[in-house]
């Protein structure tokens, strides 16, 4: 990796990735992201032994390990961390597994035990416990393996962080449970910010450093130009999934969701809809170049070292490539394809 990004020079149509599905055929052409496409090259290994150790840890059972497969899950990792090592990207699918696990337990809605399970997991990952009991549920247990490995390779502070952004994740489910409860829809104001904690991308983007194992100085992460940066690439992989989502989530009554949101506060039309929600992500994938160069100008003007500075380059490289990868894995999963008939 060199000092200067690949992504950022990347403008013309054949280095952006497009989604042109079922929504997309609704009004105004494809969802576009900068970037080239790129897959981690250890995935083909780490798949297969990712969801036998899945399925052996009582995460996945039979009908939900079918689904894990279908949707090739694991993927999503090899998309999103290309460059982590075999040995990183293993514990990277692992969470990832865990996470679609989570999400599709939330999805069910307030089943007996989702609650109290959902608290476990944040008191696990928060320090509530200092260990988890073998009687745990699956997704409690393997918090318990899986989160002391990737934080024993960070530093005191990115790992209080990332356990911080994770428990925040945790309850953005617990609150999908009480908002479909209410059958309320949250005003734009309020989605806007609860979708950038609920989209997991807080812990994820704390797993690049972890995946490129460079971790990002304090006085750059803490910046507003870094967390503007952030901001807007968590609004682009957020409102990617609404769009591709949007579909299946009316037809299960879901609330948390960009167009459905402006389609009941602004009162539009489901087109309408979808088209307000394609300006509202082209608009943020603007500020997410101009996050970028600003975020270079904030590190060019503190003293880093050579090793830091590099690490930052690496950063926004690896946050370009969460926001690609995610389109990427969403064009290729059967997740988000249109159930037939």
């Amino acid at each position: 990796m060199g000092n200067t990004s690949a992504f950022v020079r990347i403008d013309g149509l054949e280095g952006r990735a497009a989604h042109g599905g079922p929504v997309a055929g609704r009004v105004g052409g494809p969802i576009r992201v900068p970037g080239p496409s790129l897959l981690n090259p250890g995935l083909s290994e780490v798949e297969p032994q990712v969801m036998a150790w899945a399925r052996s840890a009582g995460l996945l059972s039979e009908v939900t390990g079918d689904q894990a497969g279908r949707e090739r899950q694991v993927a999503m990792a090899g998309h999103v961390w290309p460059w982590a090592a075999p040995s990183r990207l293993t514990e990277l699918a692992r969470l990832t597994l865990w996470m679609f696990a989570v999400d599709d337990g939330s999805d069910t809605g307030p089943v007996p035990g989702t609650g109290a399970e959902l608290q476990a997991m944040a008191c696990a990952v928060g320090g509530c416990e200092r260990s988890v009991p073998e009687s745990a549920a699956p997704a409690v247990r393997v918090l318990g393996e899986v989160v002391p490995r990737v934080t024993g390779a960070m530093g005191p502070a990115w790992g209080d962080r990332f356990r911080r952004h994770l428990a925040a994740w945790i309850r953005t489910n617990q609150d999908m449970i009480r908002i479909r409860a209410g059958e309320k829809v949250p005003t734009p104001e309020e989605y806007v910010s609860w979708r950038r904690v609920s989209g997991a991308t807080g812990w994820c983007f704390d797993l690049v450093e972890y995946a490129q194992e460079a971790e990002l100085p304090a006085a750059v992460w803490y910046s507003p130009a870094c967390r503007a940066l952030r901001e807007a690439a968590a609004d682009v992989i957020g409102w990617t999934n609404d769009l591709f989502s949007v579909e299946k989530e009316l037809r299960s009554g879901e609330t948390t969701n960009l167009v459905i949101v402006l389609r009941h506060h602004r009162g539009l039309a489901l087109d309408e809809a979808v088209a307000e929600a394609r300006l509202w992500h082209a608009r943020r994938v603007d500020d997410l170049r101009t996050a970028t160069r600003d975020l270079y100008a904030t590190a060019l003007a503190t003293d880093l070292t050579a090793t830091q500075m590099a690490a930052v380059c690496q950063y926004a490289d690896g946050i370009y490539a969460w926001a690609r990868g995610f389109l990427d894995f969403s064009l290729a999963s059967a997740r988000y394809q249109a159930p037939e008939g």
